[in-house]
């Protein structure tokens, strides 16, 4: 029975650090795209520039919504939306990424700057944006 338990553990060790490393992987490859396509309006520090380009650090709008960022990401948004209690109201242009980047890339900003939302799927991403 006790080689049972070691055995389940060593399995659940095992899933949880092969998915911390792909986790690990997509937002490596995401940040490179953020300081590319997303830092100048966004910030390094993902806080964003008050009344002008909303943060992604600790951002309701953005976690509490994967699919529908997925979608303002390719597609841009206009428009007014509120974040965090304040209310922007600007363009974000679209952006041309292809499924794995833009996982990548919402893999990177849900899961840094005090935000800890985990692994986001590519097949998510692809449904949402479907």
């Amino acid at each position: 029975m006790k080689q049972i338990f070691m055995v389940l553990g060593m399995c659940l060790c095992s899933s949880f650090v092969m998915g911390q490393s792909a986790l690990d992987d997509r937002m490596k490859r995401g940040k490179e795209i953020y300081n590319v396509q997303c830092i100048a309006c966004h910030m390094e520090t993902g806080d964003g520039i008050v009344g002008a380009f909303p943060p992604l650090a600790k951002s309701d709008y953005l976690l509490e919504n994967i699919p529908r960022a997925a979608k303002e990401i390719l597609g841009g948004l206009s428009g007014e939306i509120v974040v965090n209690g304040v209310t922007y109201n600007g363009v974000m242009p679209s952006h041309d990424l292809d499924p794995k980047a833009l996982t990548d890339v919402l893999n990177y900003i849900t899961n840094s700057w005090g935000n800890d939302h985990g692994l986001i799927p590519e097949s998510l991403v692809k449904k949402a944006i479907n």
